[in-house]
């Protein structure tokens, strides 16, 4: 079974707000390496040069925290109780 085909079966409750802050005016680089290290390709650049972020799809693992870090991250959290990501296996 391939990655996607694993992740199609997790279950996502999305919260209201999103628990990744970026920082203002990030370098290329930065949004390079966000887009490359996120397994769920989260983070996608506009053609104003700003980067989105899709919060609902996020897989929680802290790959953007842990590489990214406070350079690019303004804020890093989990989700609120009872949203987020829900595993399944299978």
């Amino acid at each position: 079974m391939s990655v996607n085909e694993s992740l199609v079966h997790n279950c996502y409750h999305p919260a209201t707000e999103p628990h990744i802050q970026l920082r203002e005016n990030l370098r290329d680089e930065q949004i390079l390496l966000l887009q490359k290290i996120c397994p769920a390709g989260l983070f996608t650049p506009d053609s104003a040069g700003r980067v989105n972020v899709h919060f609902q799809g996020c897989l929680e693992c802290g790959c953007c925290r842990l590489l990214a870090g406070s350079d690019a991250l303004a804020g890093w959290q989990y989700p609120p109780s009872g949203a987020g990501l829900t595993l399944r296996f299978g």
